[in-house]
C-alpha cells in the first residue's frame, strides 16, 4: 500500500512499507526543544511508544539543544500519524511544564526518503556527528544524546534502538561490527555529507531507486504539490551538464564559462535551473554570474519558446525537461 500524505499547506509525504527517511524537526525562533536531560529522556520516552505502536524501525537518533535527528524505517505507510503524535504531545507537554504558550516547533518535521541499502551507513554517520559538526563536542563519542555510544559500546539501552542493520551493513558478525561502525564515525575525514547527492529536495538514491519511487506515485493524486518533489528521478547537474556537453562538443568546464560560449553559458544555467531544479543562488555561484542574471537567462530563454527553440542542440536536451 502507498499513502500519499499531504494537504494544501504542507510538503509532500510518500509513505510505503519498507520506507527509510532521515527526519528533523527544528524549533521555532530562537527557543530550545530541549532544556535539561529531562526534557531529553521525556522525548526519548514518546519516541520509544510510537516506535513500538507504529512498528518502527530506529536506526539513528540524534537530540541538539534546538533540534533534533532520527532514521526511521517505517513497516507500515504510517509517517505521519506517528509523527505528528509524536510533535504534538512533547509540544503539549513542554508548553505546560514551562509555561510556554505558542508554537514550540519551527513548523512541521521535515524529511529525506532514501535508499537504504546504498546510503543507511553514510545517513546514520552523518546524524551522530551532528554535534561536532556544531562545534559542541570534538568527537562523537562525547556526546551523550545520539546512538552512537549505543552502538558503538554494544550497549543494550535503548532497547528500541535497532542494532541488526551493523551486521547487514559491515558484513560482520555482532561483535566486530560494533568496532567498525565506532571506527567508521571516529576515523572519518571527508567531511562529505550524503545530502550531496541529494534530488528534487528530498530524495537521495540511485537511478533505479528513484525511478522505483516515481513509478509508486505516479498515479497519486498530485494537483496540490509541487512539481519539483514529483520527479524524483529528475536528472542531476552532472548528467545535465553532460548531456550538454555530448550534444555541443564543449567540455562541461567550459559549459559554466560566459566567454567561452555564450550559448552553452545560457544552456547550462537554463538546464541546471529547469531540469535540476538547483536552487537560483546555486546556480549563480556556479555561473560566477549575479541570481538577476540567471533569472533573465531563463526569462529570455522561455520566452523564445523553450530550450529547442533557443539553443541550437536544443531538441536533443528537451527529454532531460
Amino acid at each position: 500500500m502507498i499513502r500519499l500524505n499531504l494537504d494544501m499547506s504542507r510538503p509532500l509525504r510518500i509513505e510505503f512499507p519498507g520506507a527509510t527517511y532521515h527526519i528533523t524537526a527544528r524549533a521555532n525562533a530562537k527557543q530550545r526543544l530541549f532544556t535539561s536531560p529531562r526534557d531529553a529522556n521525556y522525548f526519548l520516552d514518546l519516541l520509544e511508544k510510537e516506535i513500538v505502536q507504529q512498528k518502527w524501525l530506529c536506526y539513528s537518533y540524534c537530540l541538539i539543544e534546538s533540534h533534533y535527528h532520527l532514521v526511521i524505517e517505517t513497516t507500515e505507510p504510517n509517517l505521519g500519524r506517528g509523527m505528528g503524535r509524536l510533535n504534538m504531545t512533547y509540544s503539549q507537554w513542554f508548553g505546560r511544564k514551562y509555561q510556554q504558550p505558542g508554537h514550540l516547533f519551527n513548523g512541521r518535521y521535515k524529511t529525506i526518503l532514501f535508499q537504504k541499502k546504498r546510503y543507511l551507513k553514510e545517513v546514520c554517520r552523518h546524524v551522530v556527528l551532528n554535534p561536532v559538526r556544531l562545534e559542541l563536542v570534538k568527537r562523537a563519542d562525547q556526546w551523550r544524546w545520539s546512538s552512537y555510544r549505543p552502538l558503538a559500546y554494544g550497549s543494550t539501552e535503548p532497547e528500541w534502538l535497532n542494532r541488526n542493520w551493523l551486521d547487514e551493513q559491515f558484513d560482520e558478525n555482532s561483535n566486530s561490527s560494533n568496532k567498525h561502525w565506532e571506527n567508521y564515525v571516529l576515523q572519518d575525514k571527508s567531511n562529505l555529507s550524503p545530502w550531496d547527492n541529494i534530488r528534487s529536495g528530498q530524495y537521495l538514491g540511485d537511478e533505479k531507486y528513484l525511478n522505483n519511487i516515481s513509478k509508486k506515485i505516479m498515479n497519486l493524486p498530485l494537483e496540490q504539490v509541487p512539481k519539483t518533489v514529483v520527479r524524483p528521478n529528475r536528472p542531476s547537474p552532472k548528467k545535465v551538464l553532460k548531456s550538454l556537453s555530448v550534444a555541443s562538443g564543449i567540455t562541461e568546464k567550459e559549459l559554466l564559462n560566459r566567454k567561452f560560449s555564450q550559448d552553452g553559458f545560457r544552456a547550462a544555467v537554463y538546464l541546471l535551473r529547469r531540469a535540476s531544479n538547483l536552487p537560483l543562488k546555486e546556480v549563480a555561484r556556479m555561473g560566477n554570474v549575479s541570481e538577476s542574471r540567471i533569472s533573465q537567462i531563463q526569462k529570455a530563454i522561455d520566452e523564445k519558446g523553450g530550450i529547442n527553440a533557443a539553443c541550437p542542440w536544443g531538441k536533443s536536451l528537451t527529454k532531460l525537461l
